[in-house]
């Protein structure tokens, strides 16, 4: 046990870059984060900033975060909420209290929220995870965002805020990398306008540069692969560029310009991967009611970057490994690239060709999404290729997922056909089994053929699989004999030995902690299975 224990830890960290791996080591030779005060009352200036579009997660006396409800009643907050030893909501929920999303709703009263956040300086000295680099960093943008919109200028706060800055500073977040020193960078280019720090104006954009550069593919997606996080980093870049682009003090003209030109790539990519009706595929960790909508994105980009720039541009899906094909009554969103970067997949699934399908702008089939980050059975099933609509072998996955945010092996895919009308791809997910999965998808008008083969790479006969189809709630599966109905599609399956079809049940995240049941079409194959979506209306 202990061996493979060994051999699964290497698996995972021999990914990763040697920044990280010095990191990993600093980071836990640290004390815990604390907040050194400055000296004197730093002078704060307001800067631009977006209209207060935050969900609404604040109501006088109770907070509500990821669905689930928190009231302290004539208590104090508990900044801590997860430490309270009786209902435990996870270090996600306490990571989105303190990130004061609340402050940044329209109906924000001010004396409320300043209230909120002179509650919060109260109790810096017993904070836990809220002083952590990541919840740290949006909170920063969040206070100056409230701050500024409401020209609210205290001493104690503005004190508080500067501490806030020169912990990010010092304790950025380069043993994870990702989204992660994304989000720190974009503090700090908040924080250095708002103190006009040279310093930190220096940091943020060598950071940020050079982690978009890094963390943008080609194509325009970001490297981690999930619609929400590329949403959410979005939102930020924009409200950073809004920041930048009146305020003249950091005088660099040509810093504005690429970050513009990042932010439009970005536009670029969501815009082709989101379906007519506008919503993004729920693949890898994404879950809905977190971040901005796609339309949302483009109204605030509009503003940002002018209409010239995100006007609608068609661009080719390449290596961020998602394509999307439509047709006059349907859309094909398919999974044919890897989990992630290699050296930070823990926002992956093991769902590599799998896929999304939407019909006449109503979902068909779907990603399940993610309901948890918390670890355990949830976690892990959600995270597994057979919570996917790909083919899984046995009850292994096709990459190596574990905890909550960790992949040992990971599969690797290959395109070998990309046309309008044909996709096909295999992966080596499970090449310990000897079996290479190769899946073709051939679109037609009317209908859409998807072709699944095992193919061996030792001397095993008939291997067997199970493609998995999960239908959206609001759908129903008919049968009739041999005659499968999915809405307005009639399915066909064919094999080279005779299928074994089964309609099963399975939960749906319809977001954070909620869960909304919908039936799993399972097809037993064995080698070789055709399947046949018709349009029947």
């Amino acid at each position: 046990m202990k061996m493979r224990k060994a051999g699964l830890i290497w698996r995972t960290i021999r990914h990763l870059t040697i920044r990280q791996l010095i990191f990993q080591v600093l980071i836990r030779l640290r004390a815990r984060p604390r907040l050194i005060w400055p000296g004197m009352t730093p002078m704060a200036h307001f800067l631009t900033m977006p209209d207060a579009d935050k969900p609404v997660s604040w109501r006088v006396g109770t907070f509500t975060l990821l669905n689930r409800s928190y009231a302290p009643g004539d208590k104090p907050i508990n900044w801590n909420y997860r430490y309270t030893g009786t209902m435990d909501y996870g270090k996600l929920w306490t990571y989105h209290l303190n990130y004061f999303d609340f402050l940044n709703q329209p109906d924000m009263n001010p004396d409320n929220g300043l209230g909120l956040i002179l509650d919060f300086i109260r109790q810096t000295g017993s904070l836990r995870d809220g002083l952590e680099t990541y919840p740290t960093s949006l909170r920063i943008i969040n206070w100056v965002q409230f701050l500024s919109r409401h020209q609210i200028r205290q001493a104690t706060v503005n004190r508080h805020l500067f501490a806030q800055v020169t912990l990010v500073r010092h304790r950025l977040e380069y043993h994870l990398g990702g989204n992660h020193l994304l989000e720190n960078g974009y503090a700090l280019f908040i924080g250095a306008l708002y103190f006009r720090q040279r310093s930190w104006l220096r940091l943020a954009t060598t950071l940020v540069c050079s982690e978009l550069n890094r963390q943008v593919l080609t194509d325009g997606g970001h490297d981690e692969r999930s619609p929400m996080y590329h949403q959410l980093l979005l939102d930020r870049l924009l409200t950073v560029l809004l920041a930048l682009q009146h305020d003249t003090w950091h005088g660099d003209s040509s810093l504005v310009e690429h970050l513009a030109d990042r932010a439009g790539q970005m536009l670029n990519w969501l815009t082709a991967i989101t379906f007519r009706n506008g919503d993004t595929p729920l693949v890898n960790d994404s879950v809905m009611g977190v971040a901005p909508t796609t339309a949302q994105l483009r109204v605030k980009a509009e503003g940002v970057l002018g209409a010239q720039q995100t006007s609608k541009k068609e661009i080719s899906l390449s290596d961020s490994g998602y394509r999307m094909v439509r047709t006059a009554r349907y859309e094909l969103f398919a999974d044919v690239g890897p989990v992630g970067p290699d050296h930070q997949p823990g926002h992956a699934h093991a769902d590599t060709l799998s896929f999304v399908l939407h019909v006449d702008n109503v979902p068909l089939l779907v990603d399940k999404g993610v309901s948890t980050y918390q670890i355990g059975p949830r976690r892990d099933h959600e995270r597994s290729t057979v919570a996917h609509n790909t083919v899984s072998i046995g009850n292994e996955n096709s990459s190596e997922m574990w905890a909550s945010f960790r992949v040992g092996h990971r599969a690797r895919s290959n395109v070998l056909t990309d046309t309008p009308t044909t996709l096909t791809a295999q992966h080596d997910g499970y090449r310990r089994l000897g079996i290479i999965h190769e899946r073709t998808w051939s679109v037609e008008p009317d209908r859409l053929l998807i072709t699944d083969h095992l193919k061996t790479t030792r001397n095993r006969r008939n291997p067997s699989g199970t493609a998995r189809f999960h239908i959206h709630p609001d759908i129903q599966v008919q049968r009739s004999g041999d005659r499968i109905t999915i809405g307005p599609m009639q399915l066909l399956v064919s094999s080279e030995t005779e299928p074994l079809v089964s309609v099963t049940n399975y939960d749906m995240a319809d977001g954070f902690n909620r869960l909304r049941t919908g039936q799993c079409l399972e097809i037993q194959f064995a080698t070789y299975s055709e399947i046949t979506l018709r349009l029947v209306q």
